[in-house]
């Protein structure tokens, strides 16, 4: 059933794309493409029009199906396949999943991808510089606890080394940035916390204890995507900040957050590019942009540039000792 699947998705593809590229297709290009019946590539049209809205109509006068107002299946369909598989790929390669487990997946997204493109599975490469898996112990335990909606007893240990012994509700598992986290309602602070899972030390399931419905899957998402990075949390701090040379050409086509706003200003002898966006927490954005040394520098808000002038005052006292 999911091979009859993907192969019906891949013919969808070609008919769409060969409409987009020519202004119609005619069904004797399907099948002989696909080796199928006439009775088959009606039913693909029926359910492109029935089900994914396509405002595909038959013209008799060329004899073939064309798109009556303009649409979009998938832009750029194949490329995205593309990607989505060699993701999946570089993903499976680093945590040394069985190369017959792979194949099979791989397989099953190429069969969405038209057969011309395929030979470019191998040319695409993706890499991620930072790959943290987690614990697959406490992964298995995180999910058991989510669901059967029981709390939850963990000891952490916090980036300071502080460790702590937590009551707390699992909602989601994230990774961000190549590194997996754990959003809970802590029930001694009373309030949605991140934990980086590589600093749980010991985790168990309270059989019985039974979380409550506190939130809605809206509002975690909400909370989960309120500003950049990590540190997530319902009040954000909206943040300017401006990059010069190479930074311009790197930040330009990057989009940390949905509600990222950038814009080219001039400055007096240089130009420059300046971002806004919202943040949870200063103190990772502002790792961030010190990242980029002299090629950036805050603007607002006052908290942010202070603290920006305290780090690099205290980079230099750093500096000195050497």
């Amino acid at each position: 059933m999911y091979t009859d699947h993907m192969s019906q998705l891949e013919r969808i593809v070609f008919i769409n794309r060969s409409i987009e590229e020519n202004g119609g297709v005619k069904t004797s290009l399907i099948e002989q493409e696909f080796s199928i019946s006439r009775r088959q590539v009606l039913r693909d049209i029926t359910y492109l029009r029935e089900h994914l809205g396509a405002p595909i109509a038959f013209d008799r006068s060329r004899n073939w199906y064309h798109y009556q107002t303009p649409y979009t299946l998938f832009s750029n369909s194949n490329e995205r396949m593309l990607v989505l598989n060699a993701i999946v790929k570089s993903l499976a390669q680093s945590q040394g999943i069985m190369s017959d487990l792979t194949e099979m997946i791989s397989e099953g997204i190429d069969s969405g991808v038209e057969k011309h493109y395929r030979s470019l599975s191998d040319k695409i490469i993706f890499i991620t510089p930072v790959q943290d898996w987690p614990d697959y112990e406490v992964f298995n335990k995180i999910c058991s606890a989510m669901k059967s909606e029981e709390r939850m007893s963990m000891h952490y240990r916090n980036a300071l080394g502080v460790h702590s012994h937590r009551h707390i509700e699992p909602l989601r598992l994230v990774n961000y940035s190549g590194r997996w986290y754990l959003l809970a309602f802590d029930m001694q602070h009373r309030q949605l916390r991140t934990f980086h899972l590589s600093r749980i030390e010991q985790l168990a399931q309270i059989r019985g204890d039974r979380m409550k419905s506190r939130f809605s899957d809206e509002e975690l998402d909400d909370f989960i995507n309120s500003g950049y990075g990590i540190f997530m949390g319902n009040e954000v701090t909206y943040v300017t900040f401006r990059v010069y040379g190479w930074a311009i050409h790197t930040l330009s086509t990057q989009n940390w957050h949905p509600e990222q706003k950038q814009r080219m200003v001039q400055e007096e002898d240089k130009e420059a590019l300046e971002v806004i966006l919202p943040v949870s927490n200063l103190q990772e954005i502002l790792s961030t942009l010190l990242s980029y040394g002299p090629d950036a520098r805050p603007i607002a808000p006052e908290e942010f540039v202070l603290r920006y002038k305290q780090s690099v005052a205290q980079m230099w006292e750093a500096a000195k000792k050497l």
